[in-house]
């Protein structure tokens, strides 16, 4: 088992794109239109290329899309023994209602220094490719950043160079001023072979608008249930929820503390491209609560009890790779942290395994959420688990979750069967052993086990 625990850091999708891509017809329409190889970035829309400084091993981070006008252009880090970041952006810019680069620097510097930095240099003019651009430069700790804004065609570029070596910094700033202009129309022979198509760490439009008219949550089998097991054919799973548990349409737990969040925070837990991608991907397969709500027309908190089981396709979120071995840790950081682009619960989660069971690798995360509903005097803390796998194609997620850890523990001994990865006809189709989603199960034929997390303090308070 690989722990992973505390917090989970940004450290990328994959290697750098080495295979040439022939781009549709309209790339280029959009400013995350780009190229990306292991020397340089060529953005198509914006007509530029910035070459890497040498010997930092380079490689792109996936990251959720911005609440306000800004479009993520490139996200990178490096690999080698030196820290470094590159991060570009693009922020709409139409006319003088909208915040110029100068204006949208001194911005964002004074409210650094409000967080807490220490100012190297204030708001000074700079060049970068022959064109007019403004930059500062902070610190806070050993990091050390330079940040650039000037105004292109309808929008401001920003870009944010950060390292903890000052000599490597420098050579950051270097190369960026050392930027190429040019028609766009050049992009691709510029980019060179080496180059493949790379549309930001985010989702793009052209991603966005494929994934609303295919609408892939809406052609998923929703599965059928008998005798207390659900059955999915197309995805190849039977899972069996804990007896007398009531069915219900959706599941409570993740949109009551969404709207709880968002109430407190003033903004929603996704961005607008991440969460429509969800709602066109993310099916409900089955939801089952302890205590039926039409009984009395509410739950206690010591009756809570949920356990909700969704699916989406992989192909939804090109950047989340699931890990494919349970002891690739880095791997399977990656995947934790491309799970909060997806899944706001999944930033709650404190502790994170891995396990192999039934022949494939789970990922298992836990956490305590504290969220109010309405009516509510006080917070109501419940233990929260996600389990995952992949299965054909599709992302398997079990939300579990209880009042307290005790019953959480128990909800994780649940039977799962998986038929062959790929589908086969009803008459030849034999389920393999089933396995439990107990994560403590290390020997890939199934089984249970007793976790080791001890029980978290439980609240007093009723509904």
């Amino acid at each position: 088992m690989i722990g992973v625990v505390g917090a989970v850091l940004c450290l990328g999708q994959a290697t750098l794109p080495v295979e040439p891509s022939v781009p549709v017809a309209t790339f280029g329409q959009n400013p995350e239109d780009a190229y990306l190889s292991p020397g340089h970035y060529t953005n198509a829309y914006f007509g530029l290329q910035f070459d890497f400084p040498e010997g930092l091993g380079w490689r792109p981070v996936p990251m959720p899309s911005a609440l306000n006008r800004r479009i993520q252009l490139l996200d990178l880090v490096s690999s080698g023994g030196k820290y470094a970041a590159v991060t570009l952006s693009a922020y709409e810019y139409k006319n003088k209602n909208y915040t110029d680069a100068k204006s949208l620097l001194r911005r964002q510097l004074d409210q650094e220094l409000f967080d807490g930095v220490d100012q190297v240099h204030g708001v000074a003019k700079a060049t970068v490719g022959g064109k007019l651009f403004y930059s500062y430069e902070a610190r806070r700790g050993t990091e050390q950043h330079v940040m650039f804004a000037g105004e292109l065609p309808g929008y401001v570029l920003t870009a944010d160079l950060r390292a903890r070596d000052l000599e490597v910094l420098h050579r950051l700033v270097s190369a960026f001023t050392s930027m190429e202009f040019f028609p766009a129309q050049e992009s691709l022979r510029r980019a060179g072979k080496e180059a493949g198509v790379y549309q930001g760490p985010a989702i793009s439009e052209q991603h966005l608008q494929q994934v609303r008219e295919s609408k892939p949550a809406e052609h998923l089998d929703a599965g059928e249930i008998e005798k207390g097991v659900y059955r999915n054919a197309e995805i190849g799973i039977t899972y069996e929820y804990p007896e007398g548990w009531t069915v219900e349409p959706a599941g409570a737990i993740e949109p009551a503390v969404e709207r709880y969040r968002e109430y407190v925070s003033g903004e929603p837990l996704l961005g607008p491209r991440e969460r429509a991608v969800v709602k066109a991907c993310r099916k409900t397969l089955l939801s089952v609560w302890r205590t039926d709500p039409r009984t009395t027309g509410q739950v206690s908190y010591d009756d809570f009890g949920e356990v909700t089981l969704s699916a989406m396709p992989l192909a939804c979120f090109p950047n989340l790779r699931f890990p494919s071995d349970p002891k690739d840790a880095t791997a399977v950081r990656e995947f934790v942290h491309g799970m909060q682009i997806t899944q706001p619960l999944q930033r709650d989660m404190n502790e994170a395994s891995t396990y192999e069971a039934g022949g494939r690798t789970f990922v298992l995360t836990r956490g305590t959420i504290a969220y109010k509903t309405q009516g509510d005097a006080l917070s109501r803390r419940v233990s929260v688990a996600l389990a995952m796998t992949v299965q054909r194609g599709y992302l398997l997620i079990w939300l579990f979750a209880a009042p307290h850890d005790a019953e959480l523990r128990e909800l994780l001994h649940a039977n799962v069967g998986f038929e062959p990865q790929t589908a086969v006809t009803k008459a030849t189709s034999v389920p393999v052993r089933a396995t439990s989603i107990d994560p403590v199960v290390h020997d890939g034929e199934g089984g249970t086990g007793s976790p080791t997390a001890e029980p978290s303090a439980a609240p007093k308070q009723p509904n």
